[in-house]
């Protein structure tokens, strides 16, 4: 069941519902009245990301590998 975003057109209340289908009425969760409209939601993803220079954190991944690493000939991942 989705759950869709309202306000309320008589206490301007904002609510949730869980509802069985998008044509299903509801009522505000405060004062009852069935004059609500559906807003429209929006969501933001969260997504990891790795920093450009991993070195930069502390982390080098050469690091104790021969002939690579951050120190000496500079960092092969800037």
């Amino acid at each position: 069941m989705p759950i869709f975003e309202y306000r309320c057109k008589k206490c301007g209340t904002l609510f949730e519902a869980l509802v069985p289908n998008a044509d299903a009425k509801t009522a505000c969760e405060a004062c009852g009245s069935k004059q609500v409209e559906k807003q429209l939601s929006t969501f933001s993803p969260a997504v990891a990301t790795t920093p450009k220079n991993p070195c930069s954190t502390g982390g080098c991944p050469s690091t104790g590998k021969a002939g690579t690493g951050c120190s000496g000939g500079g960092c092969p991942f800037s």
